[in-house]
């Protein structure tokens, strides 16, 4: 709902200073840098009206592992207290930019939602509405999805100069060029990695569980960082007509979407393997399809590992300390299928890490081999020692 708000808030109250020169914006400061407080997954929660129960759908969406809502400025303290962080939109803008210099310093504000799928001719206004943001408040970034199918994210980029990097490509639809998938990934990891900004992609929520899990287990193998969905509402809560929390027992009644299902179980993966993952930098992403996808890329021959398998991709990380990771994804949704990654390096070790638990555990290796088998659309994230 705040997106198509949003999308006509912009053009009905931003419209001014448009035309702002770039001689006078390359006179102000560069675009401040922006790291994710964590692997951020938004959802949409449905809250009534009673202000008690609001704090309880709030505390019900962190408990599933969300850790953002869509809202506005009146849920923020709500959101606050139950220990979520909201990314702030409103059909009045400045609304939002006048409370900005107050929110610079706070914790449970994630960003400022400001439009959906323009077209280039609005990037100039983009980038003065991203610089007013950025003088009342340098440490939020302004989030604006870009559609990559409007194969303009590259200027957007260097209008804009995003904080962020958020975009969407729904490639489960045949309609919506389900070819570029991996290229698209490519494309704006690598953008992502030349301007050192995070990526933010929303997915597609009309899908069955292993193309979900899927969706999010491939993105973070090429770098995306943070997470929103369209349709968003996952959170229901059982109202009246006047929107008023209907009590069952005493107690309002919360539920989840199917499709939140999914994403909640991903989510409580990524409290144990998000703050490694949200340390590391991309390399490269190998694919061991016969036929690789466009823009995909098989291992070189000369490379450290060889990953062989059916319809497996295999990410390469390192962090601060040029320690190495891997994240091998099965991005085959019909069945599970085994990977083996082979070593040149007899003596090496890996490591994987518990999705429950946060432990690392040492794997075994057959003659500098390790054989893994992944669920449809699952990934893991392997440290090499």
């Amino acid at each position: 709902m705040l997106r198509f708000l949003a999308l006509l808030g912009f053009t009905l109250s931003i419209g001014h200073s448009w035309s702002a020169s770039a001689h006078a914006q390359d006179k102000k400061p560069a675009t401040p840098k922006y790291k994710m407080p964590t692997i951020m997954v938004i959802a949409y929660a449905d809250f009534p009206n009673q202000p008690e129960h609001q704090l309880a759908i709030a505390k019900y969406t962190a408990s599933k592992g969300f850790n953002c809502v869509e809202a506005e400025l009146d849920k923020l303290e709500i959101c606050r207290k139950a220990g979520l962080m909201v990314r702030l939109g409103s059909i009045d803008f400045n609304k939002l930019l006048q409370a900005a210099p107050k929110l610079k310093e706070d914790p449970a504000v994630f960003g400022y939602y400001i439009s959906d799928r323009r077209t280039s001719k609005a990037f100039p206004g983009f980038a003065k509405t991203a610089r007013d943001f950025e003088v009342a408040d340098p440490n939020h970034p302004t989030l604006f999805i870009n559609r990559a199918e409007y194969n303009q994210f590259p200027e957007f980029v260097t209008v804009v100069k995003p904080m962020v990097l958020d975009y969407y490509h729904y490639h489960w639809y045949h309609k919506n060029h389900p070819e570029r998938y991996y290229l698209y990934l490519k494309m704006f990891r690598d953008l992502s990695v030349k301007h050192d900004i995070p990526q933010m992609r929303c997915l597609g929520s009309n899908n069955p569980p292993e193309k979900i899990r899927q969706s999010m287990y491939v993105s973070l193998a090429y770098g995306v960082q943070a997470f929103h969905f369209w349709p968003p509402w996952f959170v229901t809560c059982k109202m009246d007509k006047d929107r008023n929390a209907v009590l069952e027992d005493g107690k309002p009644v919360f539920g989840l979407s199917d499709q939140a299902k999914t994403v909640s179980e991903v989510s409580m993966e990524l409290k144990a393997i998000g703050p490694v993952l949200l340390k590391l930098k991309n390399e490269a992403v190998y694919h061991t399809d016969k036929t690789l996808p466009i823009g995909a890329e098989k291992a070189p021959a000369d490379l450290w590992f060889q990953p062989e398998g059916e319809s497996f991709l295999v990410s390469v990380f390192h962090d601060e300390q040029k320690s190495r990771y891997l994240m091998p994804v099965n991005h085959a949704v019909d069945k599970a299928r085994e990977l083996t990654l082979r070593f040149k390096d007899d003596a090496i070790a890996l490591e994987l890490i518990d999705r429950k638990t946060a432990k690392w555990r040492l794997l075994t290796l057959e003659k500098g081999a390790l054989r893994l088998t992944l669920a449809p659309g699952d990934g893991e994230l392997l440290r090499v020692k």
